[in-house]
């Protein structure tokens, strides 16, 4: 502010007490001049139209406030309840984690008896293989002898034709 405004506004002050103190002087009780009492009345007025304003803005926040408790309150029970979810979901993962791991154990041990018989079986058909080439060559073995027998027979039945042979077991 300038001097020359701040000069002014307490000339116009001075003028106003000036009236006032003169309204005061002509009546009896407190009077003060009727510019005083419209700006007062007009300040109160003033005063009185903000306060309404101010509780309707306080009912306002209040109303904003009722609304933001309840989803407050509606956020906390949800995230209550997904809390909950999630326990017995990381519940559930751990005893299916169990559950897994004991499967992979007997998976490991049924890896390990079937290879186990495939050995077995490796070696039951290589011993069956030999088996074979033995019994083909007891079998070859056996044939010969068979024929060496009936050669036998016949050497025996050319050397003896009227004599029967028989062979006795």
């Amino acid at each position: 502010m300038t001097r020359n405004s701040l000069l002014k506004e307490y000339v116009a002050e001075i003028e106003r007490l000036k009236a006032d103190v003169l309204a005061a002087r002509e009546k009896n009780g407190i009077f003060v001049s009727e510019e005083t009492w419209n700006r007062v009345m007009t300040e109160q007025e003033l005063r009185q139209t903000e306060l309404e304003e101010a509780k309707k803005q306080v009912e306002i926040v209040e109303s904003q406030m009722l609304n933001l408790r309840e989803e407050y309150d509606q956020s906390i029970a949800l995230i209550k309840k997904r809390d909950m979810e999630l326990r017995e979901i990381k519940e559930r993962l751990r005893d299916t984690a169990e559950e897994l791991d004991a499967r992979v154990r007997e998976l490991k041990v049924a890896i390990r008896a079937l290879e186990e018989e495939a050995l077995v079986r490796q070696a039951y058909q290589e011993n069956e293989k030999k088996l074979d080439e033995v019994a083909r060559s007891l079998q070859q073995t056996a044939q010969e002898s068979v024929k060496d027998v009936n050669g036998l027979f016949a050497k025996l039945r050319r050397r003896f034709p009227s004599q029967r042979v028989v062979l006795s077991s």
